[in-house]
């Protein structure tokens, strides 16, 4: 396989004349984000190097030095400085600018946008997230697809499979080098770095280590509700603090909260979340790695399209008191939409599965790994993951 990456994103961002937004690109460190923002054009400034430092110092707009027809200028990691706000917002406000501004960074912008000087109607905010089926599948896409539409979308005959992307993750250099050794050790140095230098950047938490125990303990949990207390239990430290850590990971996008749905649904739980990482091998149970890939493809198409403008599009579990639940339930401006069912090989139909698709009337499919498609009603599906993401974001 080539190991250039043609990424979803690139379908749907483009660069508007001078007077336009600047464009924010959020998401996990090592998925791409620096790679495909340098396609672009070539002024791109690191804030975290000395270099780039030492050019502010001399003049704050460095950058128009270099950049004689006033083109794109991308800024990485910006976000890291206090004052960043307003120095973008100097930027973009200063009389006779050209230049447009592409910033990227892998803290959640949305966090550090809170408090200070306001860049409300200045920016778009895109995100670029882990390697989806149909970034990699062989048949080449042309264009975004549109939303699904679960009720009538019939699954198309498919003659290639997403087990590499299964296998070996969705960040590009595990995926791409397609070695279990290489991404396990991988995945071992992105826990360490994400908590001794992102963490270290981003908040003043102190105890790292049992901040790193909390991270590596987490691939035990996946599937399951979280239990704020056992983990508590487990590392020795407050509740409070569990909360605080698990929202700083989601922050720092190791991995995302997956709340229960509860609107409309009798005895519904509504507290406990499940935690799923975006590098979906770190938890190397084969059931359990399945779950948080299809979770992670599921979640990453939602916030495509919501980047797109097509809607709030969300992703729940549904559990209720009475020991039903589903895996997943996709959700357009808060109305239920698809429910989905991970297992790790074919299965028949679920019995909650089918309990729930009757009482909210919407379809609902079961997904395994590998196996034939099959029909068992006119809104209850049972396929493998390759067919049922085929389309789900490109075509």
């Amino acid at each position: 396989m080539s190991t250039i990456l043609k990424r979803a994103i690139e379908f749907w961002v483009n660069f508007k004349p001078e007077n336009s937004a600047m464009t924010f690109l959020a998401g996990p460190r090592q998925v791409g984000k620096t790679y495909l923002s340098r396609t672009f054009g070539p002024l791109y400034y690191n804030w975290d190097t000395s270099e780039v430092k030492k050019q502010f110092l001399k003049n704050p707009y460095f950058f128009r030095e270099e950049n004689i027809r006033r083109d794109l200028v991308i800024f990485d990691e910006i976000h890291k400085r206090k004052d960043w706000k307003k120095l973008l917002k100097g930027y973009y406000d200063s009389p006779g600018r050209k230049e447009n501004f592409l910033i990227t960074g892998s803290g959640r912008f949305d966090t550090f946008r809170k408090g200070g000087d306001s860049l409300q109607g200045r920016y778009d905010l895109y995100h670029l997230l882990p390697l989806i089926f149909d970034e990699v599948r062989k048949s080449s896409c042309s264009q975004a697809s549109l939303p699904r539409d679960f009720s009538t979308w019939i699954p198309e005959i498919l003659n290639e499979g997403d087990e590499d992307l299964r296998n070996f993750g969705g960040f590009p250099f595990p995926f791409l080098s397609r070695s279990m050794s290489t991404m396990r050790k991988w995945n071992d140095q992105y826990i360490e770095r994400l908590v001794k230098e992102d963490v270290r950047d981003f908040s003043n938490v102190l105890k790292l280590d049992q901040l790193e125990l909390l991270a590596r303990i987490l691939p035990d949990r996946v599937t399951s509700p979280i239990s704020i207390k056992a983990l508590g239990e487990d590392i020795e430290c407050s509740q409070v603090a569990i909360k605080s850590w698990l929202r700083l990971f989601e922050q720092l996008y190791l991995g995302i909260l997956l709340p229960p749905f509860h609107r409309k649904i009798h005895r519904a739980v509504k507290k406990e979340k499940k935690w799923y990482f975006y590098q979906w091998t770190m938890n190397e149970n084969p059931g359990a790695l399945f779950e948080n890939y299809l979770a992670i493809q599921l979640h990453t198409a939602c916030q495509y399209w919501r980047d797109q403008g097509h809607g709030v599009w969300e992703l729940y579990y549904l559990r209720d008191q009475d020991r039903r639940e589903v895996d997943f339930i996709i959700c357009r401006n808060l109305k239920p939409v698809a429910l989905i069912e991970a297992k790790s090989g074919e299965s028949e139909f679920p019995v909650s599965l089918k309990y729930y698709v009757k009482q909210l009337n919407i379809p609902g499919f079961v997904i395994y790994p590998e196996g034939k498609t099959r029909r068992f009603a006119d809104n209850m599906w049972g396929m493998n993951s390759a067919t049922f993401l085929k389309g789900l974001v490109l075509n």
